[in-house]
C-alpha cells in the first residue's frame, strides 16, 4: 500500500454528517413499507449498507466507521479483503459479500464471519469444508442463496435453485440464512413492469424453495429474503423484505433521473439524500501565457488571450479522467474554471483568466461544493457545485462510475 503524505496535495473529503442523514432518510422510506416478509413477528427491514468499491469510492474505513455509528445493521462487501480491512478495523456488524468467494479464499472468510452469496455447489461445498475445519461443532457458515430472476448475472433459478436450496439445508457446516434477487432494469426507466415480472419470479422460486423443503421433511427456514436496492426503497417500500442492501443512496447519489421522475410521480419526491463526497486539490503553479501559445500533450489547446493557467497536481491516473480533456471544470474561488489540454497522467491546467484573485496554494475542488464570495456584507450566496451526475454527463458516463474510479491511494477524511 503506497504510503499517504502528511499534507496531501489531493484528497477526498467524506461528510459523515450527509452520510448519517442517508441512512435516516433510506430507514424511514424502507420502514414505510411495513413489517419484514420472512421473519414471523419480527420489525422493520434491516438496513445492509454497500461499501463495495472503496464504499463507492468513498474510502472502505472512512465511510464504514460512519455509517456504523449512523446505525446501519449490516454492510455489504465485494470480496474477502474489504471483509478482512472491516474487521481488522474493529467493525463487528454482520458481513455480507455479494461477489463470487473462490474455493482459496475460503478460509478466510469463515475466520472474519463472512455471509456469502452462493449459486453453485462447488461454492457450498468449499464453505462447508472451511466451516467444518474452523468450527467442528459450530456456528455454520451462513449462505444467502441467489437467485435470477432476470438480470443473467450470478444466479439460478427454477429447479436447479429449489436443489441447490436443498443441498446447502443438507450440508453440514453450513445454514441457508438468506434468499436474495437483484433487479436489472429499476433504475433506467419509468416504466418498471419488468421489475415487477422479477418479483413475481422471485415470489414463485421462493415458493417452490419453501414448498420443497417443507415437503423433504426439514424444519422451516427462517429466511431473510432481500431484493431491494436504493431505487426499489424509493419507488416501493412494500417490497423491502427482510434486508435491504442500499448503496448509491447511502452516499447521497439519487440512482438515476428515471428514479427521480419515477419518485415524483408516485408522491416519494421527499426522499431527500445529500452528496458527501468533496474532491479537492490545489494550485501547485500559476503561469501568465501569451495569446496563441499550445497548452499540453499534442497541442489540442491554443490561448486566444493573454491568459493565465493553474497547474493542478491530479491526472488520469488518480481517476481524473482522460475524457475531461477540454471538457471539464473545476471550482477555483468559488468559480468554475475550465480544464484546458490534455489531462495528462498526474496533472491537468485549468484557465484562472477570469479569476485574478486566485493563488498558488489555492484549494481546488474537482467534485463537490464551494462557496462564493458575496458581493454584499448582506448578500447569501449559494455554493456553487460540480456534482457526480454532471462530471458523468461530461464523460457519457454514469455517476457511480465517476465516484468509485477516484484512486484508492488518494486520502479520504472524514469532516
Amino acid at each position: 500500500m503506497t504510503p499517504v503524505a502528511a499534507h496531501p496535495l489531493t484528497w477526498v473529503e467524506v461528510d459523515v454528517a450527509a452520510l448519517a442523514h442517508n441512512v435516516a432518510v433510506l430507514r424511514a422510506a424502507a420502514n414505510s413499507g411495513g413489517r419484514r416478509s420472512g421473519q414471523p413477528g419480527a420489525g422493520a427491514p434491516l438496513l445492509c449498507a454497500m461499501v463495495k468499491g472503496n464504499a463507492y469510492g468513498h474510502g472502505l474505513l472512512v465511510a464504514g466507521r460512519a455509517l456504523v455509528a449512523a446505525g446501519v445493521d449490516w454492510l455489504g462487501v465485494g470480496d474477502v479483503g474489504e471483509a478482512l480491512a472491516l474487521r481488522q478495523a474493529g467493525v463487528d456488524l454482520p458481513l455480507l459479500a455479494v461477489c463470487h468467494i473462490a474455493a482459496n479464499q475460503m478460509d478466510e472468510a469463515v475466520a472474519c464471519d463472512l455471509r456469502m452469496v452462493v449459486y453453485d455447489a462447488q461454492t457450498v461445498a468449499a464453505a462447508a469444508a472451511a466451516g467444518l475445519a474452523a468450527h467442528p461443532n459450530g456456528p455454520p457458515v451462513r449462505l444467502h442463496l441467489k437467485l435470477d430472476t432476470g438480470t443473467n448475472r450470478q444466479g439460478v433459478s427454477g429447479p436447479a435453485a429449489v436443489a441447490l436450496a436443498g443441498l446447502i439445508v443438507r450440508t453440514p457446516g453450513v445454514q441457508l440464512e438468506g434468499v436474495s434477487t437483484h433487479f436489472a432494469n429499476i433504475e433506467d426507466t419509468t416504466d418498471h413492469r419488468f421489475a415487477r415480472r422479477q418479483l413475481e419470479r422471485f415470489a414463485a422460486d421462493l415458493a417452490a424453495i419453501r414448498t420443497a423443503l417443507g415437503a423433504a421433511g426439514e424444519p422451516p427456514q427462517p429466511l431473510l429474503v432481500h431484493a431491494s436496492n436504493t431505487a426499489a426503497v424509493m419507488l416501493s417500500p412494500e417490497v423491502c423484505g427482510d434486508l435491504v442492501r442500499f448503496g448509491i443512496g447511502a452516499y447521497g447519489l439519487c440512482p438515476s433521473n428515471e428514479t427521480l421522475v419515477s419518485a415524483r410521480e408516485c408522491g416519494r419526491s421527499t426522499v431527500d439524500l445529500r452528496p458527501a463526497l468533496t474532491w479537492k486539490t490545489r494550485i501547485v503553479q500559476l503561469r501568465a501565457v501569451p495569446a496563441g501559445e499550445w497548452v499540453g500533450y499534442g497541442c489540442t489547446w491554443r490561448t486566444v488571450r493573454d491568459s493565465r493557467l493553474a497547474v493542478l497536481p491530479v491526472g488520469y491516473y488518480d481517476g481524473y479522467d482522460r475524457r475531461l480533456s477540454g471538457v471539464g471544470q473545476v471550482l477555483v474561488g468559488g468559480q468554475r474554471a475550465p480544464v484546458v489540454g490534455r489531462v495528462a497522467m498526474n496533472m491537468i491546467v485549468v484557465d484562472v483568466t477570469d479569476s485574478p484573485a486566485v493563488q498558488a496554494g489555492d484549494e481546488v475542488v474537482l467534485l463537490g461544493r464551494q462557496a462564493r464570495a458575496a458581493q454584499g456584507e448582506a448578500e447569501q450566496v449559494e455554493p456553487e457545485q460540480i456534482s457526480a451526475d454532471e462530471m458523468a454527463a461530461w464523460l457519457g458516463s454514469i455517476h457511480y462510475e465517476v465516484v468509485t474510479r477516484i484512486n484508492e491511494r488518494i486520502p479520504r477524511v472524514a469532516v
